[in-house]
Order: structure tokens, then sequence, then C-alpha cells
């Protein structure tokens, strides 16, 4: 920060307003906003900065004029760290940033707090992320209970955190309005997770989230379109997601629900989201046909080439791996059932995998050293974003490690050979 911003936070405040305002000689202050003529100040907690400098910030845009892209962009490709605070009516998200790469991001908004990320992802179930709110209490770490009531391994919890904190930065391509504030400096998130996650890559994926969301919105905006209540949720749902479901009641327009509300449509839709994906509330087409919205009505025209990639690759991956068992021995003599070593081998490469895309493999499991391809299938169709990308990405990973392990196996003479007896099931995996 130059020198003449310094002297400006310096002389905010007397020393004499400083004690009619019950704020310390020496303690730090933070610029929050200014907007319409005021200057809204607040106080900087003990840690909460680390040696970021207080003051007004080295940049302040509204995202109306100029997007939110363009200017995570700019912090990127200028290689600064700092703290970038988004702000828009009840919203208050912050992005912690390293070297221009995201390390971590906050939000006060339910829709985006781990529990409920994790069920979109299909990582937990309502039951599960239920229970864990009722043994949860303030003075520890909500992802400490899940651990602890074995809903989540400790690299479980880890790629949830990770998919967390992409899910924050992405939604924040989805708002339409809004504004951003960004301190330079070296900031320490107040929490011991500090990651380190492509910006670049976020901000694609934020712009693409942002035209899906785009595209609901145009379904839930239909005027033959009404929102219902499922029985049976109404126990299991809370907080932001419960005023929904009861301002839907038996049936409503999502515009109405928004005005009863006084909800953004973009916030509104995202709850509607998860509650759809739970079971909680389901759409209804009216007046002729009447009847539910199901999901086919939804579908992505590429869902059923989808489904058919998925195939491909989890048949491509058996038949890779049966290759190499069949020129190794089991694990243990004596307990043939546990495979050939390939199959522990491969387990690790899925679990490295895992850490990348929790959101399509957490939970998945080598079953008999293949893969569940109808499992993977509900997952892909759930995910955000470039879902074929992902997963050729994730699966993509087990087919390169098979495919070096042919080529280098002692025990396989002609690799080559081997490999090309696979071109054809090769190109319906990466068939596009």
């Amino acid at each position: 920060m130059s020198d003449a911003s310094q002297e400006e936070r310096v002389q905010l405040f007397s020393l004499d307003e400083r004690e009619q305002l019950g704020i310390g000689a020496d303690e730090l202050l933070r610029v929050a906003d200014i907007a319409d003529g005021g200057i809204f100040v607040e106080r900087v907690g003990v840690g909460e900065t680390g040696s970021l400098d207080a003051g007004v910030p080295a940049l302040r845009v509204d995202i109306a004029v100029l997007p939110l892209a363009a200017v995570l962009n700019a912090i990127h490709d200028a290689r600064k760290s700092g703290l970038l605070r988004y702000v828009w009516r009840g919203h208050e998200k912050s992005v912690y940033l390293n070297r221009g790469e995201v390390v971590f991001a906050s939000s006060n908004q339910r829709v985006d707090r781990l529990g409920e990320c994790l069920l979109r992802a299909g990582v937990l179930s309502l039951d599960q992320l239920r229970e864990a709110e009722r043994c949860f209490s303030r003075s520890e770490r909500f992802g400490k209970v899940l651990v602890e009531r074995g809903f989540l391994t400790p690299r479980e919890l880890w790629n949830g955190v990770k998919y967390q904190v992409e899910e924050i930065v992405r939604s924040l391509f989805a708002m339409p309005a809004g504004s951003v504030c960004f301190w330079e400096g070296d900031v320490q998130p107040d929490n011991v997770v500090r990651l380190s996650l492509e910006t670049s890559r976020l901000v694609s994926e934020g712009i693409q989230r942002s035209e899906e969301l785009r595209k609901f919105l145009s379904v839930l905006e239909d005027g033959r379109v009404r929102l219902a209540q499922v029985d049976g949720f109404q126990d299991t749902l809370a907080g932001s997601e419960r005023a929904i479901a009861d301002a839907i009641g038996t049936e409503r327009s999502f515009e109405d629900v928004c005005e009863t509300l006084d909800l953004d449509r973009e916030s509104a839709a995202r709850s509607i989201q998860l509650l759809r994906l739970v079971g909680a509330v389901k759409l209804m087409r009216l007046p002729e046909p009447a009847g539910v919205l199901a999901e086919s009505d939804l579908r992505n025209p590429g869902d059923d080439e989808l489904r058919a990639r998925v195939s491909a690759m989890v048949k491509l991956l058996g038949e890779l791996r049966a290759e190499i068992a069949a020129v190794e021995s089991p694990l243990d003599e004596a307990a043939p059932e546990e495979g050939p070593p390939v199959n522990d081998r491969l387990a690790r490469v899925l679990d490295d995998a895992t850490g990348r895309f929790p959101a399509l493999l957490t939970g998945i499991q080598l079953k008999g050293g293949t893969l569940d391809p109808e499992i993977l299938v509900g997952r892909a169709l759930k995910l955000p974003g470039d879902r074929e990308g992902q997963l050729v990405s994730a699966l993509g990973e087990l087919v390169a490690y098979l495919e070096f392990e042919i080529k280098n196996h002692p025990a396989i003479d002609e690799p080559d050979e081997v490999l090309a007896r696979f071109d054809d099931l090769r190109r319906q995996a990466s068939a596009g």
C-alpha cells in the first residue's frame, strides 16, 4: 500500500474520536465499503488478516460494470496475494489468494456450508447431514463431527473442503450484481486449511456454472411450472431450505416464493436445486399435460452420450486391468479372493484421483477390480460445469496408469499389440 494510503488510514479518526467510539489508539481498522457518500469501517480481529494492511482496498469494482472473471483473471495474471470480498444484499463471500491462486474461500450463505456442498456432491445423505448437525456444537468444527460419526474419512473430508471452496468461488459467477473489493497483502485464512487451486480453472467452471443456472432459472420462471412440497421432508429440512419449502406449500410459482421471502432469483434457484436433489420439492407443469416435471424434461441433450462414455470407459478399465491380472498371482496365494496385486495398485491410483474429483469419485470402490457404471453415471449426471471433461480427466488417470503398466510389465511380451486390441473401445471412450 502506498504511503499516501497509509496516511489516509491513520488520519481516519483522531485520538479523541477513537476514544468516543471505544476504539483503541493502536487498534487496526479496515474500510469495508465506500458507498452513498459514506465510509463503512470495521475492526480487524486479531489473527484475521495476518500481515494484511488495513485501509482502503487496492481495487473496488461493481461486477455489473466489470465482470468478476476479468477481476480474478487480472489478479491471477499479476500473481497478486490478498483478500477479495464480495458483498451484495445479504451475501458476503471472501476469496483468499496467494500469488494469484485461490487458497481458501468463505461464505455466510447456508447453501455454501460444508454439509450442503457435500450433500449436493452426493458424498453425504440428508439423514447423515441432519445427524451430524444434531451432534455439532459451535465449539468444534463441523468436519470433525463428520469424521467422528464415520460419515467421512479424514482424506474424504480434505477433498470435501476443497470442493466447498471451489463451490463458493464458482457460485460468485452466478450473482447478478454486487461489489468486489480487493486488499493486497499476505493474508492467512482464519483456519488451518491452506489450499492451492487453479484460479483460471475456477473462472472457467464458474462461467459454465452460471450458464447452467440460467437454464434452470428459465425452467423455474416458465409460467406453466409450479413448485410443490413432497410429504415427509418437513422435519429434515432447516434454515433457508426449510423456509423455501414452507413458502412453497402444496403448490406455488417460483416468482411468488422469491417475492414472499425477498430472495434473489439466483440464490433461491440454488436452494431449490438442493431441495430437488434430496427429493423434498418437485416441479410440476400446468395446465396440460398435468403431472410432475420429470428429470427427462430437464435432461441435457448430452446425457445419453455421457452414459455411453461412462460405459465405454468402465469397460476399457476392466479389460486393461484383466490383461495385467492374467499375468499376476493373487496378493496372497492362500487368499485368492484378494485378487492380483494390480487391484491394490489401481485402488491407490483411484484414491489419488478422488482427491481431485471428489464429487465424482468419493466413496467409489473397486469391486473385483472394476467400477460400478451405474453409480458413476448417477454421479456424472449431477456434475456441475463440464461433465464430460471431468469424467474423462478422472477415469482417464486410471486408464493412463493401466496402459503404462502394460507397456512396462515384465510379464507382457508384446505390449503394443495388447494395447492395439483396445483401439475401438478407446475411441468409444473418447468420442465426443
